[in-house]
């Protein structure tokens, strides 16, 4: 059934050259004094900081919001077809991010307030920094509904821990939202709108690449840089990229499976471990984000054996992405910053507007990004 939402939105598609990427270590459970009370209005210009976060690779251009209206995928157009937005009703949002250090999720949320500011000018935008742990998560948002938003959106930190946020929404009658992670609850895509990419599809995507780009005539030597354990997309990155290479029969030998947490730095030493382990052995280094391959590629550099392996990351990040141009990063995987932005936009005045008995649900594609296509998504 075809919805009339009412609000004042462009009819833009979605910028080609968003980057991004997901991770950040979780802060130790409990550690949740210091999140009572702490929102953030929108007042700040993309770029900036918003409530003292770190926030790094996070402009969104107007370039890039122009460009994204003359480049519309069939997806986009699909949903903008069913989603029909006009008028002018008054709205307040709780935005709580899984963390103001990450960067993918930074970008989310950054991408989230410009558009609104453009698009919705009629919703005022709260943040809160999530701080990487759940409970600081449910306290953020029981204070937003203490103070009375019309919907929250959640970039949920756990899978497991954050089902108690839905519960207590739902309790409330405040309309929820989840962007870029699952929560696992069955009101999800029910009562519970969610935005969100496929992660399974970012790691078979990873494993498309190496056979379609690397021989397995001889046994390809391969190292795995795992994200953050209990992250539900840790594990869907990993369970697309390896049942890919083994439905294929690809011939490879894993070497080493290691958590570097999404972190660049503990990716490194992770890399630099490996160099000692296994010298010039290895042919593949596949990482569930960027900036542990941006991290596993400088080590491998520092040891100045970086150029016989393909590194292969996820989000494409504006970084990783020039390394794919020079030639010194495999493959890249791309995250959609503005497409989820967008449609979370859209998917919480659908349930400010209809109810939250049906909040509008959008799943946003991967991409596939390497030097046949690089430059299609460098700023």
């Amino acid at each position: 059934m075809k919805r009339k939402l009412m609000a004042v939105i462009l009819a833009a598609g979605l910028a080609v050259s968003m980057a991004g990427c997901s991770g950040g270590a979780p802060a130790p459970q409990g550690s949740s004094d210091s999140a009572e009370g702490e929102t953030v209005e929108d007042t700040a210009e993309m770029g900036e900081e918003s409530g003292g976060g770190v926030e790094t690779d996070i402009v969104v251009s107007d370039k890039e919001i122009q460009a994204a209206a003359e480049n519309s995928k069939d997806w986009e157009k699909e949903f903008s077809e069913e989603y029909d937005i006009s008028g002018d009703e008054e709205f307040t949002w709780g935005y709580i991010d899984m963390g103001f250090e990450d960067t993918f999720t930074t970008k989310i949320r950054n991408t989230f307030v410009k558009y609104c500011k453009q698009n919705f000018p009629n919703v005022k935008v709260l943040e809160a920094d999530g701080e990487m742990d759940a409970n600081i998560q449910l306290q953020l948002a029981e204070n937003f509904i203490a103070q009375g938003v019309d919907c929250i959106i959640l970039d949920p930190t756990d899978a497991d821990g954050c089902v108690g946020i839905v519960d207590t929404c739902m309790a409330e009658g405040v309309p929820l939202v989840a962007v870029n992670a699952v929560i696992h609850s069955d009101h999800l895509e029910k009562e519970v709108g969610f935005v969100g990419s496929s992660n399974y599809e970012a790691g078979e995507i990873q494993g498309q690449w190496l056979i379609d780009n690397v021989d397995d005539s001889e046994t390809v030597n391969l190292c795995y840089q795992r994200g953050t354990e209990g992250y539900d997309h840790t594990t869907q990155r990993y369970n697309g990229l390896f049942d890919t290479l083994d439905d294929a029969k690809y011939n490879y030998e894993l070497k080493a499976d290691l958590i570097g947490d999404y972190m660049r730095d503990i990716a490194m030493t992770n890399a630099e471990d490996w160099v000692t382990s296994f010298g010039n052995e290895i042919q593949v280094v596949a990482c569930a984000n960027d900036e542990m391959a941006m991290g596993s590629l400088q080590a491998y550099q520092a040891a100045d054996l970086a150029k016989e392996i393909k590194f292969l990351g996820i989000d494409a990040n504006q970084d990783c992405l020039q390394e794919v141009k020079n030639g010194n990063v495999a493959c890249t995987v791309f995250q959609n910053a503005m497409g989820q932005a967008k449609w979370t936009a859209v998917s919480a005045y659908d349930a400010c507007i209809n109810g939250s008995k049906e909040t509008a649900s959008f799943s946003i594609p991967f991409e596939k990004v390497d030097q046949s296509n690089v430059d299609d998504y460098l700023d």
